[in-house]
């Protein structure tokens, strides 16, 4: 059923589960942060890689780590409506493609984080190999090799996204339910699509990523130890902040989903509302690193810094009618 009858419309307040403390209206304060920080922060980034820096090996990350991540923060404002009205109310393929644009944009951006650190552990670990085989067509087509991975990831979303209704009201819905079979009657190969795509998101999404990334770091510092270049403090510092980062801001997600599968499991459990908010409200919070990507990976870069500030100052000589230097 891709639509939603006007009584639905009229009953949405009774759709609103029952508080979990002030959950609700935390959530929906920090995706609204979340919108206006990632889409200004990423899109300046974006803006910059494009039109104000040169092409070269990281420019290619970071225009697609703030790709994915702009992409991401587009999508809040669905989400916000969803979590303030209780129910989804903008029919099936809208579902669809709402939560496929989501899970596109969330696997591009954690693989990208991926390749960005291990591109930077390459560069230390081994500075002559990297000067020679670092090229920007190389990085190009591992980065499309990235979205094409994130695009095979997120593709259960579009045949197994579906409207369900509870009490009356519409959820978007993952249901690998194709066979109809009720809880009573509970299909193996239902609950192994759901373990596995539970895992996956787990694995790929969270785990793997954190590993490498974690891994990086540790090689990284441990070669600046080794050359007595311990004392760089800047290094050291965003290294430990990327690591917590990502940690802190994906984990409780990931707590959340192996909880959903628990109770799946153990309950035979489709549909609790008050677990569809927690979900929705660490959800919430994982959004917050696609806010913080463009200030760990790109602001604090000196590159970036003085390029971003260059532009200032080209606005300002333009602005004053001064003809820019080249």
């Amino acid at each position: 059923m891709s639509g939603v009858s006007e009584g639905t419309r009229m009953n949405a307040s009774r759709c609103v589960p029952e508080e979990v403390g002030f959950l609700r209206p935390l959530t929906m304060a920090v995706v609204s942060v979340s919108f206006v920080v990632g889409v200004v922060g990423n899109g300046l980034v974006l803006w910059m890689t494009v039109f104000r820096m040169a092409r070269t090996v990281s420019t290619v990350w970071f225009f697609h780590l703030a790709l994915a991540d702009f992409m991401l923060s587009l999508s809040l404002p669905i989400t916000e409506y969803y979590v303030a009205s209780g129910q989804w109310l903008l029919g099936e393929w809208a579902c669809k493609l709402y939560a496929t644009f989501v899970s596109l944009a969330f696997f591009g951006s954690n693989c990208l984080l991926v390749l960005i650190s291990v591109d930077r552990c390459i560069s230390v670990l081994y500075p002559v190999w990297a000067l020679n085989h670092r090229t920007v067509q190389r990085a190009s087509w591992l980065a499309i090799a990235v979205w094409l991975l994130a695009g095979v990831l997120s593709s259960s979303h579009l045949k197994f996204r579906t409207i369900k209704y509870w009490n009356g009201c519409a959820q978007c819905y993952l249901d690998f339910n194709s066979e109809n079979v009720t809880s009573q009657t509970w299909s193996r190969v239902v609950l192994g699509r759901q373990m596995a795509s539970i895992l996956a998101h787990l694995l790929l999404g969270f785990l793997g990523p954190l590993a490498v990334i974690g891994i990086c770091a540790h090689l990284i510092r441990a070669k600046l130890l080794r050359e007595g270049r311990l004392h760089a403090h800047r290094p050291k510092t965003l290294l430990l902040v990327l690591v917590s980062a990502f940690f802190i801001c994906w984990s409780p997600f990931n707590v959340v989903l192996m909880v959903h599968l628990w109770r799946r499991v153990n309950l035979k459990e489709l549909y609790h509302s008050q677990m569809l908010l927690i979900y929705q409200a660490t959800f919430a919070l994982g959004n917050i690193n696609s806010c913080l990507n463009p200030f760990l990976y790109v602001f604090v870069g000196r590159d970036f810094q003085e390029k971003f500030f260059q532009s200032l100052s080209f606005s300002g000589s333009c602005s004053r009618g001064n003809a820019p230097r080249e």
